[in-house]
């Protein structure tokens, strides 16, 4: 049971290209239908929330506001008609929709201020979220793991598994290496291609892709990569290229990288407007370019099943934390993924 309001720290992006400001703010209550309360425990910080407070994303109508959209907690209590967790339970957070009732955007404020917030936020130690957006994981899970479920683990994972569609006679090429690309190359090492290479300009990144199964690795800031991934599947180029990066110069290599026939999936987002150079001969000649958001997951059936793979040692996911911040050190944080980190940055509550 709540008492209202209810109050709790969070961190508010008030402008953007301005550092985050932690208030205490309050939710009046009750829960409505479909929401849920949750204290956090942890919150990955995810590229979309750098570009989001870098503004980069263009003008923003909603600030001030929450963000951070991958997280987990626990349960505090559940309004009418949710079925799908209950007070108590280990919950992912996380901001592909899922099922259960998509409820309500919770009504938060600051000194009578509205303080908007989505159907899912992470940057606050505790939370009001639509049933949607949280998946319940067994107890004992660790939390911090469970994090990374919310968006980094399941996108790269999920972009292998539900989408690339590899086999063992593919050469696979991973550009960019970041969290979610090696997420992406643990699982596409499930898929026992001839050929894993890791593309990215983090020499710390490359050896880390080394120890997680890549096979061959490629700087493009010591050499042409289309040419050394050419080079390494012998003049032909990757039959699978998984691209986490929104570089449009680096996305450009990536599908220039590629066989022919050969598939692209596109999992970073470029610039809203960038306009990528394309031969169309090469499309004709069954050279395909897709997308995918959120690695196609379901959550209810991924979640839980990632979670086991790490679990069995199958996916080692705690490997992918660099560094752990305190709440309170949430700039700092941000500053260092700006900075360019290998695998995840996370807060902790």
């Amino acid at each position: 049971m709540l008492n209202y309001p209810f109050k709790f720290r969070a961190a508010i992006l008030e402008e953007v290209k301005k550092p985050y400001v932690i208030r205490e703010i309050e939710f009046a209550g009750p829960l409505q239908i479909g929401q849920v309360a949750v204290k956090l425990s942890y919150s990955g910080i995810c590229g979309k929330q750098i570009e989001e407070a870098d503004g980069l994303l263009g003008p923003d109508p909603y600030l001030p506001h929450l963000t951070g959209h991958e997280g987990s907690g626990e349960v505090l209590a559940v309004g009418p008609g949710v079925t799908k967790v209950k007070p108590g339970d280990l919950v992912v957070l996380h901001w592909v929709k899922g099922g259960g009732i998509n409820a309500a955007t919770p009504l938060y404020n600051f000194q009578g201020k509205r303080i908007n917030a989505g159907w899912v936020s992470t940057f606050n130690d505790h939370a009001v979220v639509s049933e949607s957006r949280v998946t319940p994981l067994p107890a004992g899970s660790d939390p911090m793991v469970s994090a990374l479920l919310g968006c980094m683990a399941t996108t790269g994972i999920g972009a292998v598994l539900n989408d690339a569609d590899i086999h063992p006679y593919d050469t696979v090429a991973i550009y960019g290496c970041g969290g979610i690309g090696l997420c992406a190359l643990s699982a596409a090492r499930l898929r026992y291609p001839r050929k894993l290479i890791a593309v990215d300009v983090n020499e710390q990144t490359l050896g880390m892709a080394k120890g997680l199964g890549a096979t061959d690795t490629v700087n493009p800031a010591k050499t042409d990569p289309i040419k050394a991934v050419r080079e390494l599947t012998g003049g032909k180029g990757a039959s699978k290229v998984i691209i986490t990066t929104g570089n449009p110069k680096a996305v450009e290599s990536a599908i220039n990288s590629s066989s022919l026939p050969g598939d692209c999936i596109m999992v970073g987002v470029p610039p809203k407007g960038t306009l990528i150079p394309l031969d169309g001969a090469n499309v004709v000649l069954k050279r395909t370019i897709r997308g995918t958001q959120g690695g196609s997951i379901l959550p209810e059936r991924d979640i839980p099943l990632y979670y086991d793979f790490h679990k069995q040692g199958i996916l080692k996911l705690d490997g992918m934390v660099s560094s752990v911040f305190e709440f309170g050190r949430i700039n700092e944080a941000m500053d260092k993924m700006r900075g360019g980190v290998t695998g995840r940055c996370v807060l902790k509550f």
